[in-house]
């Protein structure tokens, strides 16, 4: 199949003027001008794409499928107010329910563009579900507020691969989080991270995310001090930095780091030489009244920057491109490009996936979003001015069609049936708790 287009921007290599991309398979066998590519590709399909850019399809590099049912039931609020509502809605969903929510919360990045998430799992149904809908990517099995000694049994019950390189596909990453430094205890945290290291698996966790962590890391008081004392097992104020705690634990290695909203400047050299890289989610920093991520400082200290939207919970869409928008926002010296990047080839680096996916280059999946761009000679700025949900015209992963003409390939109606009753479940859940306080 060849798809041609007004531009096509592989991010590898400079954007090509009426380009086209040869997809053999499930794999990009070439990438280059149309005219060229139509007189060498031999007697093949050709899908035709005038007045739109193709690209790589997009890297959300930190999701919550399974909490994609709670958009809008849970309102803008402070992190340490919001963060106790996710238990009480999570109680009230069934297998079934959570089913519905990864499926309804993979539709939505599929619809937009994405299809590669890092997402946090609680078993393998993420990874078969997500497939279903089209998507890729490093899925993290998490685990909070057990002890190290009951990991083994923890990973058993939750069907965590025994060798996760030999038993995920080429699209497919396992891997290991540990929620969070105020959830999970210091044994907890080395336990999972050695076990990555030992399996050859992703590891992720939430880091420097508020003030209140950064409170609770220098004296062990603050409004996380109670989950603390109940989830983090051996806890005990380290007196330092999120970053320097990880580091202090052997466990900053290839992390990933989702948040680092309140990072030091002087932590920023030492996550650009130990970890995978940073996730940046600044829709959801500000949704939960954390502030916003010094990206800036960061990208100048040469850290791998992601981006993500994480969870409907705490964001209004999974819409990529509007999180780029509103990071170029905070910081408008980031250029179109570099921020195409983050949501592209440096997100599959940061993930463990550049080898799959990120750029159009042969050999790489067959992952690609067609955007309707108004006329133009600048892609990048193109695609960041207009790219997203309500210009998606089309989307291929493993060489398979899952948007056509702007509208799914896929029936979506009974997804968003069964998602929406889930989330009332959840709603009624809330409004119960809410009024026996």
């Amino acid at each position: 199949m060849l798809i041609t287009a007004d531009w096509v921007v592989p991010v590898a290599s400079p954007p090509i003027r009426d380009g086209a991309i040869l997809v053999r398979g499930a794999h990009i066998a070439a990438v280059g001008p149309a005219e060229e590519l139509k007189r060498t590709a031999g007697d093949t399909d050709i899908q035709e794409y005038p007045g739109c850019i193709a690209m790589p399809g997009l890297v959300n590099a930190h999701t919550h499928l399974a909490l994609s049912c709670l958009k809008g039931h849970i309102p803008p609020q402070p992190f340490t107010e919001w963060i106790k509502w996710i238990p009480i809605a999570w109680r009230a969903l069934d297998g079934d329910d959570i089913a519905a929510s990864i499926s309804y919360g993979a539709s939505r990045c599929i619809m937009s563009g994405t299809t590669v998430v890092g997402d946090i799992a609680y078993g393998p149904e993420s990874i078969s579900i997500a497939a279903d809908a089209g998507l890729g990517g490093a899925f993290f099995w998490e685990l909070l507020g057990v002890r190290a000694a009951a990991v083994e049994q923890k990973l058993y019950d939750a069907d965590f691969p025994s060798d996760p390189p030999a038993m995920c596909s080429s699209r497919v990453r396992c891997g290991l989080s540990p929620h969070a430094t105020y959830t999970s205890g210091p044994d907890l945290i080395r336990a999972l991270h050695v076990r990555a290291i030992a399996q050859e698996c992703s590891f992720a966790i939430h880091l420097a995310e508020s003030y209140a962590e950064v409170q609770l890391l220098r004296d062990g008081t603050g409004p996380l001090a109670d989950l603390a004392a109940r989830l983090a097992h051996g806890f005990e104020a380290p007196g330092v930095s999120a970053t320097m705690y990880l580091a202090e634990l052997d466990a900053l290695e290839n992390a990933v780091l989702v948040h680092c909203t309140q990072t030091h400047a002087a932590d920023m050299p030492v996550i650009a030489r130990r970890s995978a890289g940073a996730v940046l989610c600044p829709r959801s920093n500000a949704y939960l009244h954390n502030g916003a991520p010094p990206a800036w400082r960061l990208a100048g200290a040469r850290v791998r920057l992601a981006l993500g939207t994480d969870s409907l919970a705490s964001n209004d869409d999974l819409n990529l491109f509007e999180e780029a928008r509103a990071l170029r926002r905070l910081e408008p010296r980031f250029s179109a490009q570099r921020l195409v990047e983050m949501m592209t080839s440096e997100g599959a680096t940061v993930l463990g996936l550049n080898n799959q996916f990120g750029t159009l280059e042969p050999g790489r999946q067959g992952d690609i979003a067609v955007y309707r761009i108004p006329p133009g000679n600048a892609p990048y700025e193109g695609l960041l001015g207009h790219a997203g949900r309500h210009t998606i015209e089309a989307v291929l992963s493993a060489g398979i069609w899952r948007v056509l003409h702007g509208a799914p390939a896929f029936s979506i109606s009974p997804i968003e049936r069964a998602a929406h009753l889930a989330g009332q479940k959840a709603a009624l859940a809330i409004a119960f708790e809410t009024r026996a306080l």
